[in-house]
């Protein structure tokens, strides 16, 4: 049987999307036990090296490195194109502000800001930290990884802080609390840093003792507090919840749609007082009447985690999930 390696997963909505090392399908999965696949999205010509959640747009976006264009996944699977023209060969990773902007890395370390319409927002030459592997916008700045640092900078490109070590972070992702959680490939490890100083404050995440190797993607779901881990042909289910093994682990027979609309109303509470494109978006789907999880969603979402609650247990393993192209297996951590 032959097994893709995987290059990224994300979560939206009651989903899960994952892209593959020499698929053209953005594989589509339950976010909750078993993990069912449910759809795989086409994307002709594809070479997948990043995929990212907007919480502004509602959608999923996708870094296409054999077409060179970032491609957007609708809440229907519809599909269209954010950004066009960039330089195939040259893609490396990407991530998306709150407000919906696209930050793509190139493999010349350039860091290109694009709006949600396709446009150049800003463009930053970081070669002192050749070869910039990911990059995201943290209050106004933006903090860079390479093979060797993690650095702050000035959108404008002006360096505040630098940790300099043997190995640097290759993905970062941010939690609900402003941290930085950082996979390092070399290292086998996930971390936590400060988003101040940058600096290592937990290990969360080891090979010796939670088997994870050669990490290479990692996102922290804001909906759920859960985390997704890509490293080789896995897909790792964590969260920071400790009743998470009677939810996302329990065989779940209830309706997905209901999970939707519950994450859904948490997303708006939490995003919509801060983010006016978000705000605007709920409003201009409730007046059309259009099938959206947000347009019935109930007054208060039930059977859901406060966010205060989010972050303040210890990380648990959900399940190892073990992914081809057309069979999903489930390996269940104890």
């Amino acid at each position: 049987m032959y097994c893709e390696e995987l290059v990224g997963a994300v979560y939206l909505l009651g989903n899960i999307y994952v892209i593959a090392k020499g698929s053209f399908h953005v594989l589509v999965l339950t976010g909750h036990s078993p993990y069912d696949m449910i759809d795989k999205i086409l994307l002709d010509g594809m070479d997948a090296v990043d995929i990212a959640t907007s919480y502004a747009d509602i959608c999923v976006y996708v870094l296409d490195d054999g077409n060179g264009r970032v491609t957007r996944i609708g809440q229907d699977h519809s599909l269209s194109i954010a950004v066009d023209g960039l330089e195939r060969g040259n893609l490396r990773s990407m991530s998306v502000t709150m407000d919906g902007r696209l930050v793509i890395v190139k493999k010349n370390s350039e860091i290109l800001t694009c709006g949600k319409d396709g446009s150049l927002v800003s463009f930053i030459s970081v070669p002192s930290f050749e070869p910039v592997m990911h990059a995201v916008e943290v209050s106004s700045n933006v903090v860079v990884c390479s093979e060797s640092s993690v650095a702050k900078m000035t959108t404008e490109g002006r360096l505040l802080e630098a940790v300099h070590a043997h190995v640097g972070p290759d993905y970062v992702t941010m939690d609900r609390k402003g941290n930085l959680i950082a996979c390092h490939w070399y290292r086998h490890q996930v971390v936590e840093l400060d988003s101040e100083s940058l600096q290592v404050t937990d290990t969360l995440l080891t090979l010796d003792q939670d088997g994870i190797e050669y990490p290479q993607h990692v996102q922290y779901v804001l909906e759920n507090g859960m985390m997704l881990v890509c490293w080789m042909n896995f897909l790792d289910v964590y969260s920071f919840n400790q009743n998470a093994t009677q939810g996302y682990l329990a065989s779940s027979e209830h309706d997905i749609r209901e999970q939707q609309i519950l994450e859904a109303k948490l997303l708006e509470k939490e995003i919509a007082h801060t983010n006016d494109a978000f705000k605007t978006l709920v409003n201009l789907y409730r007046r059309s009447g259009k099938d959206c999880v947000f347009s019935d969603s109930p007054e208060e979402p039930q059977n859901l985690l406060s966010a205060s609650t989010f972050g303040e247990y210890p990380l648990r393993s959900l399940l190892h999930v073990y992914i081809t192209d057309t069979v999903l297996f489930n390996v269940v951590i104890l």
